[in-house]
């Protein structure tokens, strides 16, 4: 299954506003990524997080999709990290982190509510994530419908073949991360470019 392209107005249908129940499936990691602001250029680690809205159907009876894209921090005063804190009711401690850090994988199948709200660039709409929260005591999260989908860029995690399966839009903005370049990474992906055993994911 594909990574649908973000919804952005036109032919796409467009993620209503408000707040929505939602139920993480994907978390794509997309390495280090270029951005400038304020004429600034910056590098940081950036990480995708996706959420289905079973509540909320499109026209063809599936449930609308939404993502974030966030700098991969848990500074205090990162988006991320404060989002991960609303979504888990309490703050972060150390213990959380223990010795090999937070495994975000443990995100996908978690259900939240997300705060949608449209946002008009030019002649386009664009339905962005403004805020997370907890889910009520006793509420249960709904089951996925979409195939859960996790891809890293750790070479002890990277599996060529859910690389594959992402829109080449997104593979492209991957390949442009360092953490693309690693010698692993390329003789994973060689391996199956030459018929190799696909990786369990």
């Amino acid at each position: 299954m594909k990574l649908p392209k973000p919804s952005e107005g036109g032919s796409f249908e467009l993620v209503p506003a408000g707040n929505h129940l939602g139920v993480c499936w994907q978390v794509i990691d997309i390495g280090t990524q270029e951005t400038t602001y304020n004429d600034e250029v910056k590098h940081a680690r950036k990480v995708i997080i996706g959420w289905e809205l079973p509540e909320e159907t499109m026209a063809d009876g599936r449930p609308f999709v939404v993502s974030r894209k966030y700098t991969f921090s848990v500074h205090e005063k990162a988006t991320f990290r404060k989002h991960l804190e609303s979504w888990r009711g309490k703050k972060f401690t150390d213990e959380d982190f223990g010795d090999d850090g937070f495994d975000i994988r443990l995100l996908i199948g978690k259900a939240c509510f997300v705060n949608v709200v449209h946002n008009q660039v030019g002649e386009r709409t664009y339905a962005n994530i403004e805020s997370i929260a907890q889910l009520p005591k006793g509420m249960q999260a709904p089951k996925l419908v979409n195939n859960a989908l996790y891809f890293s860029l750790e070479p002890s995690e990277f599996q060529p073949t859910v690389f594959a399966s992402l829109p080449e839009w997104l593979q492209e903005q991957i390949q442009k991360a360092p953490e693309w370049k690693h010698v692993d990474i390329q003789d994973k992906m060689a391996h199956v470019a030459d018929g190799g055993d696909d990786m369990p994911f």
